[in-house]
């Protein structure tokens, strides 16, 4: 059902074995500064991703009575994002759901700040066009006027089995409405996230995009 996000895993992994550990260069430091690129320059993935799932942590019943109330500002994070980061999403989530524990969240507050995204493009390889951009999201405003800041990362093209540099492009601007639990914004398509969920200090976000060339493409988020 998923056998282009799996392909596409699969060639990223590939990739990364054969590249090895490497370190980010200087000029992939955090920019300010970055509209869905088709191209880039071309860039070495910066880390090995570990083959272990990541699933997130069950809450239990012991536990629940100490977790600490945190904030969408305390949970913000502008830290790139990674292939490690979403194993819990790929492995997981896009085949069984999201886990019966998890606590959702139904309003925006908690929600504001920036998190790690992972945008995956025509998921069932239906077009050629099977990818994995790594990007990060801000959500800024209030549920009758939000807006998502897209900042640029990279991207996996499994058709060329390459990662492109996206750090100098300029920053996609959606904006949009919470709604029934979940949000859509709309800029160079439209992006709908309708589950926001927490365990144990971390939260998470699972969504879809329709992109403006009619790729269909899902959209994973999880912070800090």
């Amino acid at each position: 059902m998923k056998k282009g996000l799996i392909i596409v895993l699969i060639l990223a992994n590939l990739l990364m074995l054969g590249i090895g550990i490497v370190t980010i260069p200087p000029n992939l430091q955090l920019r300010e500064g970055r509209v869905i690129p088709l191209t880039g320059s071309e860039q070495k993935y910066p880390d090995k991703p570990s083959t272990d799932k990541k699933t997130p942590p069950t809450v239990t019943e012991s536990d629940s009575g100490k977790e600490k109330k945190e904030t969408g500002v305390s949970l913000s994070t502008k830290e790139r994002p990674d292939l490690e980061d979403f194993a819990w999403y790929i492995d997981d989530t896009t085949t069984v759901g999201i886990l019966s524990d998890a606590k959702t969240i139904d309003n925006i507050s908690p929600v504001t700040g920036s998190w790690k995204a992972l945008i995956i493009y025509d998921p069932n390889n239906e077009y050629d066009m099977s990818a994995m951009e790594f990007l990060n999201i801000s959500l800024d405003g209030s549920a009758e006027s939000l807006a998502l800041t897209l900042d640029w990362y990279h991207i996996f093209w499994a058709n060329e089995s390459k990662f492109f540099d996206e750090t100098d492009m300029e920053d996609s601007i959606f904006t949009g409405k919470w709604e029934n639990g979940g949000l859509w914004a709309s800029g160079a398509g439209t992006i709908r996230i309708k589950n926001f969920y927490e365990q144990e200090g971390k939260q998470y976000a699972l969504g879809s995009m329709d992109t403006p060339d009619g790729i269909p493409a899902l959209v994973a988020l999880v912070r800090p």
